[in-house]
């Protein structure tokens, strides 16, 4: 796990303003997630790990342990019951939302990159984000 405690930078994307819309994101906030640069942090504290996301107006902490389930606070208010799996170097963090929807998100971590691959049951596409070191 060389990938725990590295700072990933964001690179660029795929088809991600696209899975934004199929969400029905309005345009402003399409707009200022398109344009910024976010940076993602993994850490491991005995069996809990912390995903941390830093973007520029905000900071966002995520603690959870392998295959257990939690109430996540999500963008809008909302809360999302929320997984986090691991398999290998790769991370799978699924949320279901009271909607019914359901994103995944899955994080491949390698020594100098990550890959952000994320789907939603509103879309039969894909996303993804890229990451540096």
């Amino acid at each position: 796990m060389a990938y725990l405690g590295k700072l990933y930078k964001h690179d660029k994307d795929e088809n991600f303003e696209a899975f934004l819309k199929s969400m029905d994101v309005p345009a402003d906030v399409i707009a200022a997630l398109t344009s910024s640069k976010p940076e993602q942090k993994l850490e491991k504290n005995g069996d809990s790990y912390t995903l941390t996301t830093i973007m520029p107006d905000q900071i966002k902490v995520l603690n959870f342990k392998d295959g257990v389930e939690f109430d996540e606070e999500v963008t809008g208010g909302g809360v999302a019951k929320t997984t986090f799996t691991f398999d290998g170097n790769t991370l799978t963090q699924v949320q279901k939302h009271t909607d019914g929807n359901v994103i995944t998100r899955k994080r491949e971590y390698f020594d100098d990159k990550l890959i952000l691959t994320l789907t939603t049951t509103k879309w039969d596409g894909s996303a993804r984000r890229y990451y540096k070191v």
